[in-house]
């Protein structure tokens, strides 16, 4: 398994997740008045801001200060002991006790959650510690304040930080530093009279500006030491939501993560920030304690082949003395209403799980149906844990575990040669598999560790759950960057006809040379059912995916379309093509059908209870019209059958509309290929050719294979626009044949036009080759004139290509109308990358005067220093004017020259760019560009 771990511009890369095991063994009087993970609930809630309720508790300052000694309204029992008393620190903590808390406030580094700080110290005891790091003031003004709700004896305290922020921090002992990722927060601490209970409750979070990058934050609470049995803490990395936070009974490890937090994804699906109101829940545990720990149910659930349908319960003894003649309960309500007769757990030891079956669970009805499953045993003294409910949706076609809202556990799993990863399902009648569905992760680049899955080969396979045997598969498919973290489906080339009984969904990976890729997405379950793994035609593996000793669970998510059973037979073969705005939906349509209606929505929708269905058309193709661009929609068709109904929804068929591509008419058209829309892989208006049809072209992204270089290759991060050679057999054989385009440039005949870029390769002795052009279509036909040629480039580091390097890119002085820059990578074959970055095209009048054009000369250019040497001879003029602006139009110098003399141009002040430098003599004038390179 692999864990996100990624730390951009300091460390970046993943680790393997090491979970020390749980203590076992029955638990000491004081350790069971402690709080334990296995206790701790994670749950969506509701922040409501304090307001000006309560009173406001204040400190010295907003940094690293403690607050007066504050009095509770009610005794507090924590690890056993009575507190009435606590002190607020600044730095996201309380102490409690009359006695302050005393440096150091916040870990020693920003990842290193490990060292310092009050929950390594040995001196500072009795913390609760919701949000703690280096905290200062956020947007607005902080403040900190208590209020009291409810009467005796059901009060509850709520202590709140409002507006505070991260501070900017030395990242680890190695050096580094992490920016501040929340520029503004708000978070809570909740403490119950009844049960001596503490939630952790948190606002949204505003992102700050600064540059991505995780910090580990430290949440937990801690007894009368950092012992295990005497801390729990949270853990979660720094891409994933918070709802996918886990628990452990220690502190924090060197190898592991704290709870980290960044201010924007570094992953495809990455949800960095807070939802409102999540909420993490506290309890003491208690000797007699019964709880519904998770369902083992559907998420969907296809009807009729998978019903009546088994449903599982898990029974967990939360407390801290044995339990026997627990009762269990299942209820169906909704679509389908159904009351399975009550089952009984004979005993349970503390800490111990028990599954409880429900067999035979009728849901004929197509639906949304919310399963209940509850427990109950004499003498419980924590009702708050007693159910737990999950929404099934039954339908015609879907058999689905997979959890809504594709939550990521954090953990993918490698790619094996000719093996599969997947997920077993059992139908109760005969049914054909048409697809597979699942979410296809990535690790990231980690040279000598991972590397991307996106470029990589995959497919869907139904498998024999007894043998093994390969029953079907899907086409082949490339994963693409935006197939990362969201749904995918793999239509079988042909469907599977199965009979009852069991079978499995699942995806294998094709082999590949270098470092492994990770595409298999788990999610968390505790505890997982089992997952399915095998060689293809050989018997299947049985896999608990829990990490190190079970703390967290996990299980693949793969689902299983069906063909549904219908007299009104749904359309096959459906594709989809269009514009930004509208799409085309083709498909092959049913001998039945008197017409058809196509149910579109984002990505994701469910079809059953939102999206759009378009009027009934009577044949193919179908429009849909008013679509956003750049923006990712799923579609499904159906056939009307006129008074015999309509069939199943068929799909969904994923289709990405593209953006508006601009027409460049404002000059400088400044391009650094960072901007990258969804559903996209070119920035908007960028465009390609795959002359030679290699499948290996121009991509805009800022990491190559390891083999060639590692970290960040572009020279304005996270992009570049890169060529990667075809690598394809032993002794790669194909050169590059490749072009990307600008989009549309409007020119005007009065203008001279010039464009400059930065170019860089892999070194290594490899040798790349170049041409840019221009012409009136983005087309290789449609270039027709040479701007630039290099046949030997070979820096690894990023050199400026303008009108005075060397080669020299040439002035584009072309009549009105529209053209396009086109860049054409011609290497050998068997080389390594070529990657391009920050293109600029600026447009400057045409000199009015040749004369004095020739007269004038500029040296050295670049210039490293930012002083230029400007001559003039021969210009029949006693003083000239000097002006500089930078590629805004923004005037950067004024002076003046004389003929028949040098003079010194410093502009050793301004920054490494291009600019223009313009000289006139009265009306005439001559315009050429300068470069700073520092």
């Amino acid at each position: 398994m692999k864990y996100e771990y990624s730390r951009p511009g300091l460390v970046s890369g993943f680790r393997r997740l090491a979970l020390a095991a749980v203590l076992a063994g029955t638990a000491t009087a004081a350790q069971a008045q402690f709080f334990t993970a296995a206790n701790v609930v994670n749950k969506a809630g509701t922040y409501t801001d304090l307001g000006t309720t309560g009173t406001v508790i204040t400190t010295p300052n907003f940094d690293d200060a403690n607050s007066a000694v504050q009095t509770l309204p009610f005794t507090l029992t924590f690890n056993g002991t009575a507190f009435t008393e606590y002190v607020l620190n600044t730095n996201g903590y309380i102490k409690l006790g009359n006695v302050a808390p005393t440096g150091q406030f916040f870990s020693t580094y920003a990842q290193q959650a490990y060292t310092g700080g009050p929950l390594n110290s040995s001196s500072q005891t009795n913390l609760i510690l919701p949000f703690n790091t280096d905290l200062e003031g956020g947007a607005n003004t902080p403040e900190y304040r208590m209020a009291t709700t409810g009467t005796a004896p059901n009060r509850v305290v709520t202590i709140q930080w409002k507006n505070v922020s991260d501070k900017t921090r030395a990242a680890a002992a190695a050096g580094g530093t992490i920016d501040k990722q929340f520029a503004n927060f708000s978070f809570q601490v909740k403490l119950y009279e009844s049960n001596s209970g503490i939630d952790f409750v948190y606002d949204t979070a505003v992102p700050s500006a600064n540059p991505t990058n995780a910090s580990f934050i430290t949440i937990a609470v801690k007894g009368n030491s950092s012992a295990v049995g005497q801390v729990v803490t949270a853990v979660k990395p720094s891409n994933n939501p918070w709802a996918t936070t886990t628990f452990q009974d220690k502190t924090y490890a060197a190898t592991g993560n704290a709870h980290n937090i960044r201010n924007s994804p570094t992953i495809a699906g990455g949800d960095p920030l807070p939802d409102p109101g999540r909420t993490y829940s506290f309890a003491v545990p208690t000797p007699v304690d019964a709880a519904a720990q998770v369902i083992y149910g559907y998420s969907q659930l296809a009807v009729p082949a998978g019903q009546p349908v088994t449903i599982q319960g898990v029974v967990r003894n939360a407390g801290t003395a044995a339990l026997s003649n627990i009762s269990a309960t299942l209820s169906v309500s909704g679509a389908n209403t159904y009351t399975a007769p009550a089952a009984t757990v004979a005993s349970l030891a503390p800490g111990a799980t028990a599954v409880v079956t429900f067999t035979a669970v009728p849901v004929p009805n197509a639906g949304n149906n919310t399963v209940t499953f509850s427990v109950s045993v004499a003498g419980d003294l924590n009702s708050s844990n007693n159910s737990t409910s999950m929404v099934m949706v039954t339908n015609p076609t879907t058999l689905s575990i997979t959890t809504p809202g594709n939550v990521s556990s954090g953990f993918v799993l490698p790619q094996v040669d000719d093996s599969y990863y997947g997920a077993k399902y059992t139908l109760v009648s005969a049914a054909t598999i048409t697809a597979v569905r699942t979410i296809i992760s990535s690790a990231g680049d980690n040279p000598g560790s991972s590397k991307v899955t996106e470029g990589e080969t995959v497919y869907g396979v139904v498998i024999n759950a007894s043998t093994g045997a390969l029953l079907g598969r899907s086409a082949d498919y490339t994963v693409q960057a935006a197939d990362i973290g969201v749904v995918h489906t793999f239509n079988l080339t042909t469907p599977v006809a199965l009979p009852a009984g069991d079978f499995i969904v699942g995806m294998v990976g094709l082999a590949s040379t270098g470092d492994p890729y990770f595409p298999y997405f788990t999610q968390t379950e505790t505890p997982s059912r089992p997952s399915y793994a095998g060689t293809l035609n050989a018997a299947p593996t049985a896999l608990n995916l829990s990490a190190a000793n079970g703390t967290i669970g996990l299980r693949t998510a793969f689902d299983a379309v069906l063909q549904a059973v219908s007299n009104c037979p749904a359309p096959t073969s459906i594709t989809v093509s269009g514009t930004s705005t509208t799409a085309s939906v083709a498909f092959t349509g049913a001998a039945a059908g008197t017409g058809y209606q196509i149910v579109y929505g984002a990505t994701g929708f469910n079809p059953a209870s939102a999206g759009t269905t378009t009027a009934t058309f009577t044949a193919g193709p179908g429009s849909v019209t008013g679509l956003t661009a750049s923006t990712c929609y799923d579609f499904y068709v159906r056939t009307v059958c006129g008074t015999s109904g309509q069939s199943t929804l068929a799909g969904p068929i994923n289709f990405c509309t593209p953006c508006v591509a601009p027409t460049v008419s404002t000059f400088p058209y400044a391009q650094n290929f960072d901007a990258v829309g969804t559903g996209q892989s070119l920035p908007c208006g960028i465009t390609v050719t795959d002359s030679n049809n290699d499948g290996f072209t121009w991509r805009a992204r800022g990491t190559v294979d390891a083999s060639l270089a590692t970290g960040n290759i572009s020279r304005s991060a996270p992009n570049a626009m890169v060529y990667s050679y075809n690598n394809v057999g032993p002794t790669p054989t194909v050169g590059a044949d490749d072009w990307f385009y600008t989009p549309a440039l409007t020119l005007s005949n009065t203008q001279r036009y010039r464009v400059s870029f930065y170019y860089r390769t892999a070194g290594q002795g490899l040798s790349e080759r170049l041409e840019v052009k221009y012409g009136a279509a983005a087309t290789p036909a449609g270039q027709t004139t040479t701007l630039y040629t290099n046949n030997n480039i070979t820096a690894n580091t990023y050199q400026l290509a303008n009108n005075t390097s060397t080669p020299a890119v040439a002035d584009i002085t072309a009549a009105n109308g529209t053209v396009y820059v086109g860049f054409h990578a011609i290497s050998l074959a068997n080389q390594g990358f070529l990657a391009i970055d920050d293109l600029t095209i600026g447009a400057s009048p045409l000199a009015t005067s040749e004369a004095l054009k020739r007269a004038v000369s500029v040296f050295p250019n670049p210039s490293n220093s930012g002083q230029f040497n400007l001559e003039i001879h021969g210009a029949n003029a006693a003083q000239l004017t000097v002006e500089v602006t930078n590629l805004l139009g923004q005037r950067v110098y004024t002076g003046t020259a004389k003929d028949n003399l040098r003079t010194v141009v410093d502009l050793s002040a301004l920054t490494s760019g291009i600019y223009s430098l313009k000289v006139r003599n009265g009306q005439e004038f001559t315009m050429q560009q300068i470069s700073i390179v520092k």
